[in-house]
């Protein structure tokens, strides 16, 4: 029977298609420019506020400084406060001229001036939110001359109680000055905003116009722009707006807020899109132009491509179907094959993953091209074991897949044991000093609900059960392979909530001196506490966090609630030792990780030598081209760095000639082994080396009394270990701290 062939577009259709799908192109690019001019506004409003808040921000945050060193100033030395005294003593070192003019507030609101006066203030505004508040700036206000000025307050504290306020002026200007970013297209064009009232404190954005004292919404309502008056008010209502796009005056302008620290205070300025686009219509000329040449061209360049895709088409499907290494079967080929014949027959199958045991080992040792040579072995000797019906292909690397039929688990058993002696008898290169060792993973597939990659994924997670390990050449797919998967997935359902029920806790296990046998530090670890599952180990839940990539997460959580919990003891006079936080591989993928790291230090105001970082040698030895970088900037905060379970990698010794960190973990299977005669060499050995690398040396695991004894007398540093404490919850590790504790 003759099979028809299906009609395939003319080229004229085809043409015809593409040119409406290019024209209606063409009209989103048009209207992209038009956005994107919109856009580059809103970006260039929100850049240039925020260099004008920072300016204002770091003027505030100069004269609270010079507030605070008065007010040091006069209570040093000081059992019983004065105010006119106070003053007297400014005024006799003449400090304050920072401001336009100075003074000191008591107790019932009378304010003590430089000059000599002495006010009552009682009933003023400014006084009644000093007392309300450490630190205060009034709206603008009038002073006794005529002049805009702002008024501020500190209070003064002797033991904890209030005794008084320093007070202190300056004129609104200094304010606006401060507005005026050099080289910006604002140019200072902006107005600081009471959020709570609405009331304009300075105004540099409505140009002739005195709007200091009188609110922002009455302002544009009085003008008739209720709408406007509106969408500024509910945008800062919401904490700070994003952009809002408001009609004024017949043109349209962006408007845009950066909140500042005082207050409730913001700076609002706005810009027309059309303000930076001075060539525009230019620009859209241009772009017409280019589209119509670029329309031409793209119908040549349609006519040229289907030519030479009929002319290619064989090509084509070689590069798609065809594995570069092997010559055969693609694996797009071998998932095409896969459908047809699962889908198509009423056999069992079963989805085999191989790969070669340490394969990088060859590639590394004999060279990539020799690494080549062992893969098209590998897949001749499969090609061997096939039979019709199945098929198989070179996945990547040193993996391959199979589709292979089977009527009895043992006789599939058989068929790759086969498989695993013909390569391992190779009769290629045996001169060369390795083995082809194999490990596979064997999922059973059921027809019915089957999907492929569901299949190969589950064969790749059997296969890494058997992987190394060479007294086993195979696993298959069950029950308990099917339970941690769902167990798995049942985890990942719970961690976002449980991170934000703050399920996971911070254990703490310390860290003593080996000498005084004190309290020098602790490690802080996660533990997982669910309500309905109970206690939930790292060894469970870590592994799968570091392959979806919530490991992330987790490790900045951990590093919040440690600075949060360092915050809180220091503020209580505990005695204080670092704590050192681990950071996973992943993180180090996060280019600003250590940006997030040190604004987490600098919002809960703590020394960053209190708070170190743990990496393994095995992250650290991956990366050790920008690792120091890294290390460099970490260093640059005030961390410390730790090299974490030393010993276990792939270079020791290297690692620590070429990596800089600060304190070296010697990993529990080396103290294991101390009173060996061996053991106790490595150990000693490991330890002087650090020491003459001006390291610090950590003993993990120190469990008994003689693996203590040993470390002390050999000089480490510091020990961890169930020697002297498990890890601890808080609330335990809290009481070591209150023995030192002021």
């Amino acid at each position: 029977m003759e099979v028809k062939q299906k009609k395939r577009p003319s080229t004229v259709v085809i043409i015809f298609i593409l040119t409406v799908v290019m024209l209606l192109g063409c009209y989103w690019y048009l209207q992209y420019i038009e956005n994107q001019y919109a856009e580059e506004a809103e970006e260039l409003l929100k850049t240039e506020l925020n260099q004008m808040a920072g300016q204002v921000n770091k003027k505030l945050d100069l004269q609270y400084t010079n507030l605070q060193y008065i007010e040091g100033f006069v209570t040093k030395d000081t059992v019983e406060f004065d105010a006119k005294q106070a003053i007297d003593k400014i005024i006799a070192v003449k400090t304050g001229n920072e401001f336009s003019s100075m003074g000191i507030i008591d107790l019932e609101g009378n304010l003590y001036m430089a000059t000599g006066n002495v006010i009552d203030v009682s009933d003023e505004d400014f006084f009644k939110q000093a007392v309300k508040n450490d630190r205060y700036m009034s709206n603008t206000i009038v002073d006794d001359k005529g002049n805009l000025i702002n008024a501020y307050t500190l209070k003064i504290n002797i033991n904890d109680d209030c005794v008084g306020y320093v007070f202190a002026t300056d004129d609104v200007n200094e304010l606006k000055d401060e507005m005026n970013v050099p080289d910006t297209t604002l140019a200072g064009r902006g107005c600081i905003v009471d959020g709570t009232t609405g009331t304009i404190i300075t105004n540099n954005l409505y140009a002739d116009e005195f709007l200091e004292g009188f609110s922002i919404y009455s302002y544009y309502t009085n003008k008739g722009y209720n709408k406007v008056s509106k969408r500024i008010k509910d945008a800062i209502e919401e904490n700070g707006p994003e952009c809002i796009k408001v009609k004024f005056q017949n043109e349209d302008y962006i408007m845009y807020g950066e909140r500042i620290n005082i207050n409730n205070w913001y700076i609002i300025s706005s810009i027309s899109p059309d303000e930076m686009s001075e060539n525009k219509n230019s620009a859209l000329l241009g772009s017409n132009l280019f589209i119509g040449i670029l329309l031409i061209v793209y119908l040549l360049t349609i006519i040229l491509i289907i030519f030479i895709q009929e002319k290619n088409k064989k090509n084509i499907e070689r590069l798609a179907y065809v594995d570069e290494i092997t010559g055969g079967d693609s694996f797009t080929k071998f998932k095409m094959n896969v459908e047809k014949l699962v889908m198509g027959s009423n056999d069992d199958y079963a989805m085999v993953d191989i790969d070669v045991d340490r394969f990088k080992f060859i590639n590394d040792i004999f060279g990539y091209e020799e690494g080549n040579r062992v893969i098209r072995y590998i897949w001749k000797e499969i090609g061997e074991i096939v039979e019709n019906g199945e098929t198989y292909a070179h996945r990547s690397a040193d993996e391959f897949v199979a589709l292979l039929k089977y009527k009895d688990i043992d006789e599939l058993g058989k068929r790759l044991e086969a498989l695993s002696e013909r390569t391992a008898g190779r009769t290629f290169q045996i001169e060369k000093n390795y083995d082809i060792v194999l490990s596979m993973g064997i999922y059973l597939i059921d027809n019915e609900n089957f999907n492929i990659d569901s299949a190969i994924d589950r064969a790749v997670l059997t296969k890494k059960s058997v992987k190394g390990k060479h007294s086993k050449l195979y696993a298959i797919y069950d029950d308990k392979m099917r339970e941690k998967i769902i167990r798995d997935q049942h985890l990942e359902n719970l961690m976002e909530k449980a991170l934000e029920r703050e399920e996971f806790k911070v254990y703490y296990q310390p860290k003593y001196d080996s000498n005084s046998c004190e309290l020098a530090g602790a490690e802080a670890l996660v533990r997982w506490y669910n309500e309905e599952e109970g206690m939930i180990y790292p060894n469970e839940f870590i592994p799968l966090f570091e392959s979806n990539g919530f490991i992330t997460i987790l490790d900045k959580y951990m590093f919040d609630h440690v600075c949060r919990d360092i915050k809180n003891w220091l503020e209580a006079g505990y005695s204080v030792v670092p704590v050192s936080v681990n950071l996973s591989q992943l993180q180090l993928y996060n280019s600003g990780f250590i940006d997030e790291y040190k604004e987490i230090i600098e919002k809960y105001d703590i020394p960053p030598e209190y708070v170190q970082l743990e990496l393994t040698e095995t992250t650290l030895f991956s990366k050790i081209s920008t690792m120091n970088e890294i290390i460099d900037n970490l260093h640059s905060i005030g961390f410390k760095i730790l090299m974490d379970d030393f010993g276990t990698g792939y270079s020791s010794l290297n690692m620590l000639k070429n990596v800089k960190v600060d304190v070296l973990k010697l990993d529990k299977s080396f103290v294991d082994d101390i009173g060996e005669t061996k053991g106790n060499i490595v150990v000693s050995s490991i330890v002087s080396l650090g020491q003459l690398l001006n390291m610090k040396i950590v003993a993990e695991g120190v469990e008994t009394q003689e693996q203590f004894e040993f470390l002390r007398d050999i000089f480490c540093d510091e020990i961890q270990g169930y020697y002297f404490s498990k890890p601890i919850p808080k609330i335990e590790y809290e009481k070591l701290l209150t023995k030192g504790a002021l």
